[in-house]
């Protein structure tokens, strides 16, 4: 028999939660990522201002709602939840996650987000 290769499609996009009026961008490194099942993926999100809350990472399944994954304040440097881990560096404005060993489970739109301080 065949083996066949197996890869999962992550389509990432960028979403900007506006509690407050700013000029705030984020930006995340790929429209679309292909990774085979059980390798590790990395997205990388980054921000223009330094002054912010939180930010959050999101999942999106075809004709789902958004499911929040991680917060990291921005006092913390990051969080884990099983396979997902999210980082946060304010000196870089920059956020990577990371999900380790890959499921078919983890074929997703995946959004990061950030919130201002008051």
């Amino acid at each position: 028999t065949e083996r066949m290769d197996k890869s999962l499609h992550l389509f990432i996009l960028c979403l900007q939660l506006d509690w407050v009026s700013s000029k705030q961008h984020v930006n995340q490194s790929h429209e679309a990522l292909s990774v085979r099942e059980g390798d590790g993926l990395v997205l990388n999100c980054s921000y223009t201002d330094s002054a912010i809350y939180f930010l959050q990472w999101f999942r999106q399944y075809p004709g789902k709602g958004l499911t929040s994954l991680l917060l990291i304040q921005a006092n913390q440097g990051e969080q884990i939840s099983g396979r997902i881990k999210a980082s946060l560096d304010k000196s870089s404005r920059n956020s990577v996650f990371y999900i380790a060993a890959s499921q078919p489970s983890d074929s997703a739109t995946y959004f990061c987000a950030v919130r201002h301080s008051a």
